[in-house]
């Protein structure tokens, strides 16, 4: 019950300051810029204000207000510790958005700056969760690997996972962001994604991050569904990309193992579709003379060019989001 309320708290809150926040965005000049290689039908969205990421983090916040009022607090440590970890993450969107074009005039930050900034956040991400994970439960956790506590960062296997973990979060990070292209695609995806998620909250401490994660989502939807009001820019996709990486790997702190790893890569299935097309473009680019695979990249942009509509490639990837969601849920079932 207390989840639903938070879901329910994070969703009324980001539907209903929906209009005011994308008066300020428009008011301030945050607004969609759209590369000069990106399909013609993307034209008519310049313009648009963008940065709405801010209202999904206000959902959240509800939605963790909510909860902490019903439990006085208790319990909140590593709901804090990943919502924490996401928001530095939403700064690095924030900077790339908005402040980097206001102060140089440069449409955003150069890759190698972005990606150095994630590193950098998700290692402290991390490491504040491994600390924060309950003794027992972390002990054991970590004991598979380094039959020692995280606080030695032994060298056999804890540096290891730790690094792993990292480009864990970095990659799911990245992932969302390439997601973000089109109207409602990342922010329903992200949704099909977390409602798996929430059959752990109430039983597994930080997992009640996930309902209002999945509220916030629900209620942005209504401001970004096609024709979209609002984008949520690099701060909410980079938000929405670190929330799931941070969570999922608390999960996987308590049950340590390849196959859960996978069951969670399984449910966030069309976002690793998205960012391997990427990186199976570029390769094919270098090491190929210049042939391309796919028409244009993340693959969501390849099916706009054959022809698809935009609501149809986003239900479609909704659809095949779910479908992975379902086979994800099945392999956690089993283990």
């Amino acid at each position: 019950m207390n989840a639903l309320v938070a879901f329910l708290a994070a969703a009324l809150t980001s539907w209903l300051l929906g209009k005011p926040v994308i008066g300020w965005l428009a008011r301030i000049n945050a607004r969609q810029t759209v590369y000069a290689y990106a399909p013609e039908t993307h034209r008519p969205k310049e313009g648009t204000p963008t940065m709405g990421g801010f209202l999904m983090i206000l959902g959240v916040l509800a939605g963790m207000l909510v909860w902490g009022m019903a439990h006085r607090g208790e319990n909140l440590t590593l709901t804090l510790v990943i919502f924490a970890g996401a928001l530095w993450f939403a700064a690095i969107g924030l900077l790339d958005d908005y402040w980097i074009q206001r102060l140089t005039g440069r449409r955003g930050l150069e890759w190698k700056s972005k990606l150095a900034l994630q590193l950098a956040a998700a290692a402290v991400s991390v490491y504040m969760l491994w600390q924060a994970m309950p003794p027992p439960v972390m002990d054991e956790s970590l004991r598979v690997f380094t039959g020692e506590g995280f606080g030695t960062l032994a060298l056999e296997f804890g540096w290891g996972y730790y690094l792993l973990a990292v480009l864990w979060v970095v990659g799911w990070v990245n992932a969302f962001n390439l997601t973000d292209g089109l109207d409602g695609l990342a922010a329903g995806l992200t949704a099909i994604a977390f409602l798996p998620l929430c059959s752990y909250a109430g039983f597994m401490a930080g997992a009640e991050y996930a309902p209002m994660l999945l509220g916030a989502c629900v209620g942005y939807l209504w401001w970004n569904v096609h024709p979209a009001k609002v984008f949520m820019g690099d701060t909410g996709s980079m938000f929405l990309g670190a929330s799931f990486g941070l969570l999922t790997l608390r999960m996987m702190l308590s049950s340590p193992t390849w196959l859960t790893a996978a069951s969670y890569a399984l449910i966030g299935g069309v976002f690793v579709i998205e960012i391997l097309s990427v990186v199976v473009q570029l390769s094919s680019v270098k090491l190929r003379g210049g042939k391309r695979i796919f028409k244009a990249t993340p693959i969501h942009h390849h099916f706009e060019l054959l022809g698809w509509s935009e609501p149809t490639i986003v239900m479609r990837f909704w659809l095949l989001g779910a479908l992975f969601a379902v086979a994800g849920l099945l392999l956690m079932e089993l283990l």
